[in-house]
């Protein structure tokens, strides 16, 4: 999370283009390469992990390049879900909240294993499971 603290209009831009290169870019990347066997198979699961921050309807200053990059992360997953609907492809994002993690640290009140529940559920959800959603908890969230 570069410049968790920086303000919008004083951070760099290169910092939001570091951070959209491994926040929006690279799960792009991995999508392209991917994506495409599994339409292919006509099965697939794909689970992009974002975050509260990048709900547009509780956005604010906080962590701009990060929050921006993780809404971005979620018009990605609705893009690709359209993409492949009906392909047997299920295409979500995940926020797994706030993490006792080296980002999340030692006072976030969520463990590993309940971060990691939705993320994994996510990967193995039966064929009519929800696509193109935002996901806490193992329930759609608003964007």
């Amino acid at each position: 999370m570069i410049g968790e603290d920086a303000e919008l209009l004083d951070m760099p831009v290169d910092d939001f283009r570091r951070t959209f290169e491994a926040n929006v870019f690279g799960a792009l990347a991995v999508c392209q390469a991917f994506v495409p066997g599994m339409v292919a198979r006509r099965y697939g699961r794909v689970v992009n992990v974002s975050s509260g921050a990048g709900q547009l309807s509780s956005m604010g200053t906080y962590a701009p390049a990060y929050s921006i990059s993780k809404a971005a992360l979620n018009a990605l997953t609705i893009q690709l879900a359209a993409a492949v609907k009906g392909s047997g492809v299920l295409v979500n994002c995940v926020n797994p909240g706030w993490v006792r993690t080296r980002m999340g640290g030692a006072a976030a009140p969520r463990s590993i294993e309940q971060g990691a529940d939705t993320i994994a559920w996510a990967a193995t959800l039966p064929d009519d499971g929800p696509t193109g959603r935002f996901l806490s908890d193992r329930r759609p969230i608003a964007w």
